[in-house]
């Protein structure tokens, strides 16, 4: 995702076909001479990207897109003159998106991001405090949770991977439960979930355990009713 190189915005995309998400560019009513001037602006600081970095980090980029590419960027060993070069693209690309969306816009996605960031930061306390937490389980929970979710996206095909890109929580699950899956894919999947639930499971009590499968099977029931 070009937002983790120049930062334009939080939902800002690099690997898809438009610069914004379809349901965020229909929110905010993105005109289409509005996105064909976010799109130049995304390919404009990638190729600055993409210059910065030296022929073993763009191997290392090549044929990532979206959180893929955001992870990989992450894991660069960057010089200082790297990470400056950076900085300067995403200040000169947040301030050529405020050019192009009105002011109007600029609040609305500002309130997006700040809406979607307080509703992951409200059940991710939910969730702590309905299981007494400790700090280190929250550590661990989302290291996994990380994992399972980068392997799941490992699985899937990159338009599959970009129909998910932008989304987060439940919206992800979603649309996750939208794609076309193989029968390979679908059984990569479970492996992953069950994998991924067995490490939770190492890291909550027998207690925070017993808990959390009433919470799930809360949550299974409201959703046949």
């Amino acid at each position: 995702m070009l937002t983790a190189l120049v930062g334009t915005t939080a939902i800002l995309k690099a690997g898809g076909a438009n610069a914004f998400p379809p349901q965020v560019a229909e929110e905010l009513n993105i005109t289409p001479e509005q996105q064909t001037e976010l799109d130049a602006i995304r390919e404009n600081a990638h190729s600055q990207v993409d210059a910065i970095l030296t022929e073993e980090q763009l191997i290392a980029l090549e044929g990532t897109t979206g959180r893929d590419r955001k992870r990989a960027m992450g894991q660069l060993d960057l010089s200082e003159e790297q990470r400056t070069q950076l900085q300067d693209i995403r200040e000169t690309s947040r301030a050529a998106v405020d050019e192009v969306l009105t002011e109007e816009q600029q609040a609305q996605l500002q309130a997006m991001k700040e809406e979607r960031h307080e509703r992951r930061k409200n059940r991710r306390e939910e969730f702590a405090e309905e299981l007494n937490l400790t700090p280190e389980q929250q550590t661990e929970l989302d290291a996994i949770k990380e994992n399972a979710r980068t392997q799941a996206e490992a699985v899937l095909t990159a338009d599959q991977r970009a129909a998910l890109e932008g989304k987060t929580g439940r919206e992800w699950m979603q649309a996750m439960r939208s794609l076309d899956l193989s029968e390979d894919q679908r059984a990569e999947l479970q492996d992953i979930r069950e994998t991924s639930r067995a490490a939770a499971d190492e890291v909550l009590t027998e207690e925070q355990q017993a808990q959390l499968q009433e919470m799930r099977e809360q949550r299974g029931h409201r959703r046949r009713r």
